[in-house]
């Protein structure tokens, strides 16, 4: 990965974090409580009065996924320190 790509990557992803300090959280939670076959939705409403929604439903595969991008973070985490 190019360096500065990941520099600029994490500098907004960390302003968006700070900007909505409760959804990292919300995020987190979910996914700790999330099984197979849990139904993930988010809904969206515009100034304008429009709202679209989407869902998702948790496949084992998606599980998987989860406890792999958890190990990677926990490992990132650890080489910070």
């Amino acid at each position: 990965m190019n360096p500065m790509y990941a520099l600029k990557y994490y500098t907004l992803l960390n302003k968006f974090k700070a900007n909505h300090p409760k959804l990292p959280g919300f995020i987190k939670t979910a996914g700790s409580i999330a099984d197979v076959g849990t139904v993930a939705e988010i809904t969206v409403k515009t100034t304008a009065g429009k709202t679209i929604r989407a869902n998702i439903s948790i496949t084992e595969e998606d599980i998987k996924i989860l406890s792999e991008l958890k190990a990677l973070r926990k490992s990132k985490d650890a080489q910070e320190k």
